[in-house]
């Protein structure tokens, strides 16, 4: 019997030491691109790369063709014409290519030799080229902003999801510590129970202490169920964020014995300059501002004539060269588009700036509630440590007295249980700074492992 418990020893010893320590650095291994929730928040950062490039489409080289053939009664014409168009991102349009008219044309005065002509050109409009702005590329540089932005609150979005994976395994092991001290209970009860029992069998006490000490196991195993409940429940919510099964889990890892006691307190004044610095919403703030004074720069368009200059040269490889000058213009006279849109990007920027700055505010908020917290919280270890090490020192004292036959095995019962919730109290003050301390991590927008 003796070597078949040594056996299963060994063999315990073997499995925990075949198994990885599952800390902070091993939860990064599992956030990539392939974790739904990672992908869920970084998304939409890939969409708007997709979408930069379809803005970009727009200054494409663009070959276009068309035929034209008629025989109506009165009249009869033939038109080819083959194009090749470039945009560029100044507004400038360039055209090139070959066109051929042969008798009456219905939608245009074209006629050409037999041979068809060649052609060149540009389009240029005018107060877009001097302002350096236009549709095309207010939309390239709106989803090039976007694209940016987008990357930005990913970042955010993981920010956010770190604080809450880090919290929850936190929270594991605190319910891990929390089953070991209620199972720890439940070995005491179930040891004393076989001394109590012989003891009864010798007569030496009466059988109700047998009784009472039975009673015991059944409420610390109850507890025992309940803690057990507890770090199922707070095991299956971290690994949902790993995307494992806990079968996974248990077969490759083992969590750390104990809660971590967190010792670092920030300067407030340093914790509010990195956060500032390193906020990736207070980043989307700023890049929306930008967009909106591209906006600005494209709505200053309005103010100006819609001016178009078309310059055109052919060459009839018949007849010979010729040119073309172009002009087209409209101009609204009351001008409430240019001042209507242009006040609506004003109040938009204003009112982002509002929003940073309030954010802004929040932050410095949130970092000295939490800098405060954690220095009482730091207070409340030290006394409850101390008040501990009181309790333990009375369970001590009350089991000499119990074994002497001085007290009873509910003053005995009592003792444990105050020692039970003061180990509580010291593990949930130990939670909460590790909780605060992500917290503030968060805010920093730090991953500190």
């Amino acid at each position: 019997m003796k070597l078949f418990l040594v056996l299963l020893g060994v063999l315990a010893v073997f499995e925990l030491s075949a198994k990885e320590l599952f800390t902070k650095e091993t939860i990064l291994l599992y956030l990539t691109k392939e974790n739904p929730f990672i992908y869920a928040a970084s998304g939409k950062e890939y969409i708007y790369r997709e979408k930069e490039k379809y803005y970009l489409g727009d200054f494409d080289t663009k070959i276009s063709a068309s035929y034209d053939k008629k025989e109506y009664p009165l009249s009869v014409g033939e038109f080819l014409n083959v194009t090749v168009e470039k945009p560029i991102e100044n507004g400038i349009e360039f055209i090139a290519g070959y066109r051929e008219a042969a008798g009456i044309q219905e939608y245009n005065n074209i006629k050409t030799g037999d041979e068809g002509e060649a052609r060149a050109g540009m389009k240029v409009p005018v107060f877009s080229v001097i302002k350096d702005i236009n549709t095309r590329k207010l939309n390239l540089y709106s989803a090039s902003i976007d694209s940016v932005k987008l990357g930005f609150e990913s970042q955010d979005n993981l920010r956010l999801l770190y604080f809450q994976i880090f919290s929850s395994y936190h929270k594991l092991i605190y319910f891990q510590s929390l089953l070991k001290l209620e199972d720890e209970l439940v070995r005491i009860a179930q040891e004393r129970e076989r001394i109590i029992q012989k003891k009864v069998l010798s007569g030496m006490v009466p059988e109700i202490s047998l009784l009472e000490a039975q009673q015991q196991i059944i409420n610390r195993k109850q507890r025992f169920l309940s803690a057990r409940n507890d770090f199922f429940n707070a095991m299956e919510s971290f690994l949902q964020y790993l995307n494992i099964s806990s079968d996974t889990f248990h077969e490759h890892y083992t969590l750390p014995g104990s809660l971590e006691r967190y010792n670092n307190l920030p300067d407030l004044q340093n914790a509010i300059d990195t956060a500032l610095k390193n906020r990736p919403d207070l980043k989307v703030f700023e890049y929306e501002i930008k967009k909106m004074d591209l906006h600005e720069q494209h709505a200053s368009l309005l103010k100006y004539p819609n001016l178009n200059v078309g310059l055109y040269g052919v060459h009839d490889f018949k007849y010979g060269s010729g040119f073309k000058v172009a002009f087209d213009m409209d101009f609204p006279i009351e001008q409430r588009k240019y001042e209507g849109k242009t006040n609506e990007i004003k109040m938009s920027v204003k009112n982002t700036q509002n929003s940073k700055d309030k954010e802004i505010i929040t932050i410095k908020t949130k970092l000295a509630n939490s800098i405060n917290s954690l220095k009482t919280i730091a207070r409340n270890i030290q006394t409850a440590d101390e008040e501990l090490m009181l309790v333990q020192q009375l369970e001590e004292v009350e089991n000499k007295k119990y074994n002497l036959g001085q007290s009873n095995l509910f003053m005995v019962n009592q003792r444990e249980m105050q020692t039970l919730e003061m180990k509580k109290k010291v593990l949930k003050y130990m939670l909460d700074s590790l909780l605060i301390s992500e917290e503030i991590n968060k805010e920093l927008a730090e991953v500190t492992l």
